[in-house]
């Protein structure tokens, strides 16, 4: 920009705020901070296994199947406790439980068995298997990863449950560290090819992030607590929305 351009939009920019011109009003926040774009999350799938188990059982047992340390102290704050209890609320007269399997430390490959074992122990209508982190973390072969999802998918299939794929926690710390596309883009592709919904919690967690909704990394035992207590139970409240949403199209789209 030339110098006399430049002076000029300085002149004009004083002027403004002279004259007593009122400044840009800041966005509101939204009414629900837990909400997300449809370019984040959009319900494009249904849950036949879970809405013939419904209609025969009146139940709805759901098998979580993740890496995370079982932290006691959390328990009651975290998304599968609050998953059930939302779930229960827009299932009314229905018994939904949600049972979890800590793997912790370990990758998509490794939780096969644990996944396998489980499935048939308790026979669930729902899986939802949180993957991902661990992959990334020891830099294991995205092609390796996808393999895994695909074998997972059709083991729980082939003993009459539906699954569902969450892919990992976002965070600009480890955003830094490792590098997580190619396993959510994996995700994405396994789950298309599969008829399975994905559950997008990087991307949530990446939007809620960006819009200060959220503040991750502080070292403080009371932010800590409080961005728990914030993602958790906006996963499950939107987990509890898409699985009711999922089940209603498997109803409309029943013979």
């Amino acid at each position: 920009m030339k110098p006399t351009v430049a002076f000029r939009w300085a002149a004009l920019l004083s002027a403004a705020l002279l004259s007593g011109a009122p400044a840009a009003r800041a966005e509101p926040p939204p009414a629900d901070p837990c909400a997300v774009p449809e370019s984040v999350l959009t319900v494009d799938a249904h849950l036949p296994r879970a809405r013939d188990r419904l209609r025969t059982a009146g139940a709805l047992p759901i098998l979580v199947v993740n890496t995370a340390k079982p932290a006691a102290e959390r328990g009651e704050a975290s998304y599968p406790a609050r998953l059930e209890k939302d779930l229960t609320a827009r299932l009314p007269g229905r018994r939904v439980t949600v049972t979890v399997r800590s793997v912790p430390g370990a990758t998509a490959h490794e939780m096969l068995p644990v996944l396998e074992s489980a499935v048939t122990e308790l026979r669930p209508a729902l899986v939802v298997w949180q993957v991902g982190t661990m992959d990334a973390m020891r830099n294991v072969g995205p092609d390796g990863f996808g393999e895994a999802l695909v074998t997972g998918i059709a083991q729980t299939h082939a003993r009459g449950a539906d699954i569902l794929v969450v892919d990992m926690q976002y965070s600009p710390q480890t955003s830094q560290l490792m590098t997580f596309r190619p396993y959510v883009e994996y995700v994405e592709w396994v789950t298309q090819n599969n008829d399975v919904f994905h559950f997008p919690r990087y991307e949530m967690m990446r939007h809620w992030i960006e819009e200060g909704r959220v503040t991750i990394g502080s070292e403080s035992k009371d932010d800590k607590l409080k961005a728990f207590t914030f993602v958790h139970g906006c996963v499950a409240r939107l987990l509890a929305q898409t699985i009711a949403a999922m089940l209603d199209r498997a109803e409309e789209g029943a013979p």
